[in-house]
């Protein structure tokens, strides 16, 4: 499929920039780079609390990147409401997974965010909670010890047999779908153990991700999904107040 490309601009104080329409049974992915549009000094759009949570940071390249994702999560979900991203109030539940505080008026929109160094993925749908995990793959000389505490006996079993390089990507992949079920399922860190097979036997829908070279994401929905929009957020020179949406692929 040949990438299309839109242009959103954004003029100062304005609503965010209009997303491609996202329809019922799709869910889109963002990705976006935090290191390419950090700054600390863009608090314009943040609550009291998340510039209080910022200055809390003691490097400036995670305060930075904590800055950029909170404003990127505000800009994406304002522009599918068509409202401004400083108007946006946000709760947390007991597990702090973010919740958009909605008008009544309003179709509901879910969101979930996930970040690994400088890369950020944002999922959003209508239909229902959505979870979304990213990490980088590396090697983890513990990896036993760490699947024995959170996978289930027959996963544990299954990465055994498998090979050194092998097993490494299917941890990885087991460890993003369980983290990305937990977010979806609004559980959290329970100390339930859960199997690939059993997201899949709870009615769950799971997406696997390939975001960029050397990390792996996954996706989790409480919906049937009928195509997962995979999209790069990229921010124009200061220059010029614009901000540009590839449509990257579209995975059916």
């Amino acid at each position: 499929m040949n990438p299309s490309v839109t242009d959103a601009r954004v003029e100062a104080g304005t609503t965010a920039p209009v997303p491609p329409r996202l329809n019922a049974g799709e869910i889109h992915v963002w990705k976006a780079s935090l290191d390419a549009t950090s700054s600390t000094d863009d608090l314009g759009s943040l609550s009291p609390d998340e510039v209080e949570r910022a200055a809390r940071y003691r490097f400036a390249r995670d305060r930075g990147r904590f800055v950029a994702g909170r404003t990127l999560l505000r800009t994406i979900v304002a522009g599918y409401l068509g409202r401004r991203p400083a108007d946006l109030v946000f709760e947390y539940d007991k597990h702090g997974k973010p919740r958009l505080i909605q008008r009544a008026d309003e179709t509901p929109l879910h969101f979930n965010v996930t970040h690994s160094d400088s890369i950020a993925l944002y999922a959003v749908a209508k239909d229902g909670e959505v979870g979304i995990d990213m990490v980088r793959v590396r090697e983890i000389p513990e990896w036993k010890s760490i699947a024995g505490g959170c996978f289930t006996a027959h996963e544990c079993a299954r990465l055994r047999r498998l090979s050194v390089e092998r097993r490494q990507k299917e941890f990885f992949h087991a460890w993003t779908c369980q983290e990305a079920f937990l977010k979806a399922s609004g559980q959290g860190l329970s100390g339930e153990k859960i199997g690939r097979d059993s997201v899949r036997d709870s009615g769950y829908s799971l997406h696997a991700l390939d975001p960029a070279p050397g990390y792996m994401a996954a996706l989790v929905s409480r919906h049937p999904v009928g195509r997962v929009v995979f999209m790069t957020w990229s921010v124009a020179p200061t220059s010029t107040p614009s901000a540009t949406v590839e449509i990257q692929d579209v995975l059916l």
